[in-house]
């Protein structure tokens, strides 16, 4: 028993009610303490980085136990919960300056970042729930700090939120019924003696909760709405952290509680995986797929942002449901790498905005002249989301590639492969439509974002970089980790992996080292080309015309118009609007249904006294007819 897991928990709570008490003295007190405890719980969980589990009893709430625990993978995604929401404090410092609301929005952000920790460390369901359903509260309350249009974005959320939480619950009461406790290990004790509707039941019903938060289609609907609309430091936590605690959510359903071996049990082996884990793979192609050229599609840069993270959660969720040594390691490896190069490119739009006051597309260009740091950050978030060696993503994305070739998931692969394709497409949008191109008039003045802004920037962009060359150091907690869930580790080293157990090698160090020398070569034949000189942008022309200041040359507005009209009919009918649809139904039958209970006690009486009459009529006429 541990009492510093309580100690790490109660860390960021406290400093959510100090940084609230803190504003109303001063404003720098508020950020103090917000940074401060923030950073105080990222040093304190390395207390745990490479040592034995631990684990602390909370106490008993309804007859069961409650229960923290720490493990390799529960660390792994506590790093990313703390180190996130460090970056994102720190950059709302600049970024919500001026807004009102200041003391509650940095209690809110400190205690969301509690309740996902709690959700890590969580050893049993009841105190996984309560810290699920605190998260999703706080969130809520988050999204919707944005402004009048944010307010039905995190409508949106909660409603789908709610439903999963609901899911999750019932879930929890029938396990309860049971067995009387709710603690991880006896519940996969109970589940691997139950009867196979039941533990089918109990999968399908986490899933959906699980579902719900890891934005997996078709219960994805309220991401590109509230990742859009909310302030944009709530939109990398809600990227970077929210989403991956779904897929926890789903590894613990996965690993934890059922396991490969009953999962494999529950329906017929008609795939290379347990039927379920097959399935969840194709929910997550699909996603993979769909929200790649929804991506393409957008003119909002948040929205195409929002899009893109559907599509790379799906990788995560893909390589968790392969079910085997790699795909697990590729799948839990890019949960890392996604927070990393995600919340990076929320972070830089975030600033582009900052600067600008829009996030439209078309309405933007040629600002690498005026914020290189911003650009050198999206540059380093694009080249690792489109999974190019040498950063971090092109290391997950191989890792799960490998593993679907390995299980001879054709039809997997290049839904994942299309999903790859299609990410060049929408960040060469990103970067060419924000960052290239002519700069338009309006924004001659832009500067650089503050430094406090550039810090988060820097430092992810350096994440990218660090995890790509030496992915030895995320695959030392992974390979622990899915040892303490007996899955057997595969082969690796700091800079890759050197082979074996039916995979190829990969040396990063090695290209990087192509990488490296390239640019080097790149540069020289550019230093010893001809010189260059600086002009102005209008000292250009385009098919023959001048261009003037009202002449753009550079081609931005409907950016993939072509591409539009292919997909467009395909998606006319989209979960979203099912979903409307199922609620414009909902709300009729609501309306007529009011129309019957009205609360009017005279209207209830008028009711009974029909009826008493109609079953006596009846009586008497049967009694003639008889």
């Amino acid at each position: 028993m541990n009492m510093s897991l309580m100690v790490l928990l109660l860390t960021p709570f406290t400093g959510g009610i100090l940084s609230y008490l803190g504003g109303k003295i001063h404003r720098s007190v508020r950020y103090t303490f917000a940074i401060l405890f923030s950073s105080l719980t990222l040093v304190e969980l390395f207390f745990y980085y490479n040592k034995p589990v631990n684990h602390f009893v909370l106490g008993k709430m309804f007859g069961s136990v409650m229960i923290l625990q720490i493990n390799p993978i529960s660390w792994l995604f506590a790093f990313i919960v703390t180190t996130i929401s460090l970056l994102a404090i720190i950059f709302s410092v600049n970024d919500m300056e001026g807004r009102g609301g200041l003391d509650f929005y940095y209690f809110e952000l400190m205690v969301v970042e509690g309740a996902m920790l709690g959700i890590t460390l969580a050893g049993d369901l009841l105190t996984f729930f309560l810290f699920w359903e605190i998260m999703s509260w706080t969130s809520y309350l988050l999204i919707i700090q944005g402004g009048n249009k944010s307010i039905k974005a995190g409508y949106k959320y909660i409603i789908m939120s709610i439903i999963g939480a609901n899911s999750m619950l019932i879930a929890i009461a029938m396990i309860y019924g049971k067995i009387h406790t709710l603690v991880f290990r006896n519940v996969a004790m109970l589940l691997a003696a139950s009867p196979h509707g039941f533990d089918i039941a109990i999968f399908v019903l986490f899933a959906i909760g699980f579902f719900v938060e890891a934005a997996v289609m078709p219960l994805h609907t309220w991401v590109s709405d509230a990742y859009s609309e909310a302030p944009s430091s709530v939109s990398s936590v809600l990227s970077g952290v929210l989403e991956k605690i779904g897929a926890y959510g789903l590894f613990v359903l996965l690993y934890a509680l059922f396991g490969v071996s009953l999962l494999g049990k529950l329906m017929p082996l008609r795939f290379p995986s347990p039927t379920i884990m097959y399935t969840i793979g194709w929910f997550a192609g699909i996603s993979i797929v769909v929200s790649t050229f929804l991506a393409i599609l957008q003119e909002d840069a948040k929205k195409l942002l929002a899009y893109s993270s559907i599509s790379q959660i799906g990788y995560v969720v893909l390589g968790i449901s392969i079910g085997t040594s790699l795909g697990v390691a590729g799948g839990l490896f890019h949960a890392l790498n996604h927070a990393i190069f995600k919340s990076l490119l929320f972070f830089t739009i975030g600033a582009v905005i900052y600067r600008t006051g829009t996030r439209n597309l078309s309405e933007l260009g040629g600002l690498i002249k005026k914020m290189p740091v911003t650009f050198t950050g999206t540059l380093f978030g694009i080249i690792a989301l489109a999974g190019v060696p040498p950063l971090n993503g092109f290391v997950s994305k191989w890792m799960i590639y490998e593993a679907l070739l390995q299980k001879k998931e054709v039809f997997l692969l290049i839904l994942a492969l299309i999903g790859s394709t299609g990410s060049f497409l929408y960040v060469y949008r990103l970067i060419h439509s924000t960052f290239l191109g002519q700069l338009p008039e309006k924004f001659k003045d832009v500067k650089e974002v503050p430094f406090l802004m550039q810090i988060p920037i820097w430092l992810l962009s350096l994440g990218t970089i660090v995890f790509g060359i030496w992915p030895g150091l995320a695959m030392n907690v992974i390979a622990r980790g899915e040892k303490f869930f007996g899955i057997t580790p595969i082969k690796y080293n700091l800079y890759g992996f050197p082979g074996g157990n039916g995979m190829g090698s990969l040396k990063m160090i090695n290209i990087s080292s192509v990488f490296i020398a390239g640019l080097i070569v790149a540069y020289i034949i550019f230093a010893l080309g001809a010189k260059t000189h600086r002009i102005s942008q209008y000292d250009n022309y385009a098919a023959g015309q001048v261009v003037t200041k009202d002449t753009k040359y550079n081609y931005s507005y409907g950016f993939y118009m072509f591409f539009g009209r292919v997909v467009n009919p395909v998606f006319k009918w989209s979960a979203d609007k099912i979903y409307l649809a199922w609620a414009r139904s909902a709300n009729v039958f609501g309306d007529y249904m009011r129309r019957i209970y009205t609360g009017n006690l005279e209207t209830y009486s008028s009711y009974i006294v029909v009826i008493i009459s109609l079953v006596g009529f009846l009586i008497l006429l049967g009694g003639k007819i008889w």
